[in-house]
């Protein structure tokens, strides 16, 4: 409710200075505090998001194990048919460097969220690239930090992970990357393992955070 409260005055009456000028700051309080709850809005909506969760996410490339399936060349796995949404693990399909998965979306997004872990991780290792509807490709990730699955380990600024999910026998660590053109649907997401001597996996569920942006 507006505090400003006008002072009335029948036609030909004075207006005394004193009653002008209360007028002139009230008018000039009402609208900063008009100003105000605009600049409060216009945080609000410009820090609104969609959050959207994509789940058991199939690849053409890679290969993809349970997780209580073992991994060749691998002489552990998690032992559970699943841990938080992650039911499925992306590897190569040949142990070394390779592709390890591209995930089909056709999407709008600001930043994706992604799970992964290595055997031999704790080192620089991933490759992410977006390819757009438009053909275009652009790598947002180049050699990226994968912590160790095995044990878990410090979040590093390299790559820092948000959270992780912790068993027994292995570790999942959920990481963020920002799309550069959040204005461009994209249409595939790669991973790409780099080093011949580790074994990233990614998890087959992603999360997309898109801005809510103004119109004009």
């Amino acid at each position: 409710m507006a505090e400003f409260k006008p002072i009335l005055r029948k036609p030909g009456e004075v207006i005394r200075s004193e009653e002008w000028n209360a007028i002139q700051e009230g008018l000039l309080a009402e609208i900063a505090n008009l100003e105000q709850k605009i600049s409060s809005l216009k945080y609000y909506i410009d820090n609104m998001s969609e959050r959207i969760t994509l789940t058991g996410l199939e690849s053409m490339a890679g290969r993809s194990y349970a997780l209580d399936e073992e991994v060749p060349g691998e002489s552990s796995h998690y032992r559970v048919k699943s841990m938080g949404m992650i039911t499925r693990q992306w590897v190569t399909a040949i142990i070394g460097e390779g592709d390890v998965c591209h995930f089909g979306i056709t999407d709008n997004f600001d930043l994706l969220y992604y799970w992964a872990g290595a055997e031999n991780g704790n080192q620089g290792m991933l490759d992410i690239e977006l390819e757009y509807s438009d053909d275009s490709v652009a790598k947002i990730t180049e050699n990226g930090y994968v912590n160790d699955k095995n044990t878990l380990s410090e979040s590093v600024e390299a790559n820092p992970y948000i959270e992780f999910l912790y068993s027994d026998f292995g570790i999942w660590y959920k990481y963020q990357v920002k799309n550069p053109h959040p204005e461009n649907e994209v249409r595939y997401i790669r991973f790409r393992n780099t080093k011949a001597d580790s074994n990233p996996r990614i998890g087959n569920t992603i999360q997309l955070k898109t801005k809510v942006h103004q119109i004009g």
